[in-house]
């Protein structure tokens, strides 16, 4: 571990003497292990500002967050929103389900299980709404409890996840997508993970009551970010209360996850380690592999320096099952992105760390300069807000911002940070709850921004076709100050069809399960003559785009179920007999 008083951070990179390195290489260590021997700490009065430093792999999951002097759960600062917001670890259907991105059944135990288990918190576990006993093993079929979905994907196969994760990063799903939303197990089974909390809009008749109870309990808004762009460096500015301060020294913890990241001694099969729908067999991918990987540093935050980790400290259960610590071993790997090299090594203003913090201690940016230029000190205000934000459908599933940072009348001020966000719908209103609710683009990098006073251009990908967004924009210096919240709406074009396969939702609605004979019928028409022609390709189009609407009506009326059938039997039929061998 390395342990240096170091000015670390986005305003000044000045390297000190020669002389003052050695010093403080002495002194560093030696001021926390007497920190550390004191049975109190000083009273804090004011916020401590603090700077954590890292540079992720690509599609990691994380967490962070300070443990105080006798190693309890003090504060979280950072979880990344699949797991914080969009409840990953504590969704309906089987732990070992295929994954896939945006996947959406299927309980992540294994994500985040030292952060999870850490915080002391429990939540009732989510199951299936659908009470269907054969639907409780299906990656799909719940149509007849299911809703709109504005996030989550169909699971896709194999061949589908290399090319839409690698290459687009686009959801190959219409507009109306439907996912069960879950209940709470009524058998009193928990969880150590929220539910997902961006649920707004319930229907009565095929939702559960539970549903709506999940944005209570998941109270993480506030501390949820979007999953880091990879291979760049970050650092998230944060402010640690005075009375979590005065719980120190303290432990800053990192926890880092990522699927399908196997190795030689964490290597599993899709079909022998995971379970694989037999009525989707061709869909999902396997992404159990190498458990996740924990970094701390300790510090006292009433010191000012800086403390950097080189060596991870230890991981986590490979099912999730426990938040034990393991620690170091040959079976992690630590070298191509994989393993401990989740966080990539990194060097800043001399120092060669994984995972740092930086404080500015207790007398902020009025302490010591030594040169550095750490200079002024930090200030509540609130800075003025985006200018000119205009939006421009790109395509489907992507739209383009044009916005203006204004001068300032500090000649040296330059942002630390950019943060857009959005929601689905014609009416939001847009409060500091509402944006630290809604879906985070991942983080700008603000070096790409035109200078103060001229127009810069983002765009936003990874959107549904035919959606109405709100866009949000905001800026934040690095003492975490932010600016008012600046609004925009755009409605994305309706996205083409793709051809990956879809469920017969009509037919599944009016027979009751997908498994009933004449739904096997449709599909097998469907697959062995529509599909090859021109003429039919159009008609499953035609079919996908309007038919999942009228199937949620037709799911929730007896009458219209029956009513259904009499049209769709002699169809059926006839389908049963043309695909006959």
């Amino acid at each position: 571990m390395v342990a240096r008083a170091r000015h670390l951070g986005a305003l000044g990179t000045h390297a000190a003497t020669p002389a003052r390195r050695r010093a403080r290489a002495v002194v560093g260590p030696l001021l926390a292990v007497a920190a550390a021997l004191v049975p109190g700490h000083a009273a804090a009065t004011e916020p401590i500002l603090v700077e954590f430093h890292y540079t992720p792999v690509p599609n990691v999951q994380l967490a962070i967050w300070l443990e105080d002097r006798d190693g309890q759960h003090a504060l979280d600062v950072l979880v990344t929103q699949a797991t914080g917001k969009y409840g990953i670890g504590n969704r309906p259907g089987r732990w070992d389900f295929l994954s896939s991105w945006r996947a959406p059944y299927g309980p992540r135990p294994s994500v985040l299980p030292i952060w999870a288990h850490g915080t002391g918190k429990t939540y009732p576990r989510v199951v299936f709404f659908d009470d269907e006993p054969l639907d409780q093993e299906s990656l799909g079929w719940h149509e007849n409890s299911s809703t709109a979905e504005s996030y989550f994907c169909i699971p896709l196969t194999p061949e589908a996840h290399e090319t839409v994760v690698v290459d687009t990063m686009t959801c190959p799903s219409p507009k109306n997508f439907s996912t069960d939303k879950g209940r709470f197990d009524p058998r009193g089974g928990t969880s150590v993970y929220p539910p997902r909390n961006d649920l707004l809009v319930f229907d009565p008749a095929l939702d559960s009551q539970d549903a709506k109870s999940f944005a209570a309990l998941n109270t993480l808004d506030g501390v949820t970010a979007a999953t880091p762009v990879g291979d760049r460096a970050e650092f998230v500015a944060f402010l640690i209360p005075a009375d979590v301060v005065e719980r120190g020294p303290l432990t800053a913890r990192v926890e880092v996850s990522r699927e399908g990241d196997e190795n030689d001694a964490f290597r599993f099969a899709r079909e022998a380690d995971h379970f694989v729908d037999p009525r989707l067999s061709t869909y999902g991918v396997a992404y159990l592999g190498q458990p996740s990987v924990l970094y701390e540093v300790g510090f006292d935050p009433l010191a000012r320096g800086f403390t950097g980790a080189t060596r991870y400290a230890g991981f986590g259960d490979w099912d999730g099952a426990t938040g034990a610590i393991h620690p170091p071993d040959p079976s992690i790997s630590e070298a191509d992105g994989s393993g401990a090299d989740r966080l990539r090594s990194m060097t800043k203003n001399g120092d060669t760390f994984r995972w740092g913090v930086f404080s500015y201690g207790e007398a902020g940016l009025e302490g010591e300069t030594d040169g550095d230029g750490w200079e002024g000190s930090c200030v509540l205000r609130e800075l003025p807000p985006i200018e000119d934000l205009q939006a421009e459908v790109v395509d489907f599933d992507r739209v383009r911002l044009t916005f203006v940072v204004p001068r300032q009348d500090d000649p040296e001020f330059r942002p630390a940070r950019l943060k857009i966000r959005h929601v689905t719908g014609e009416d939001v209103t847009w409060t500091r709850e509402v944006f630290d609710g809604a879906y985070e683009v991942p983080p700008l990098d603000p070096s790409v921004l035109a200078p103060l006073g001229q127009p810069s251009t983002v765009e936003v990908a990874q959107l549904w076709g035919d959606y109405t967004y709100q866009f949000a924009v905001l800026y934040e210096d690095s003492c975490t100050n932010r600016s008012t919240i600046t609004t925009v709406s755009a409605t994305t074009t309706a996205q083409k069809f793709q051809t990956v396969d879809s469920f017969c939702f009509v037919a599944t609605a009016a027979y009751g399960a997908p498994w009933a004979a004449q739904v096997a019928a449709l599909r097998a028409f469907r697959d062995a003559w529509l599909k090859p022609s021109a003429t039919g390709l159009d008609l499953v189009r035609f079919y996908y785009a309007y038919s999942p609407p009228l199937a949620r009506v037709i799911a929730g009326e007896p009458l219209l179920r029956g009513l259904a059938r009499v049209v769709l039997q002699p169809v059926a039929d006839a389908a049963r007999l043309a695909t006959a061998e």
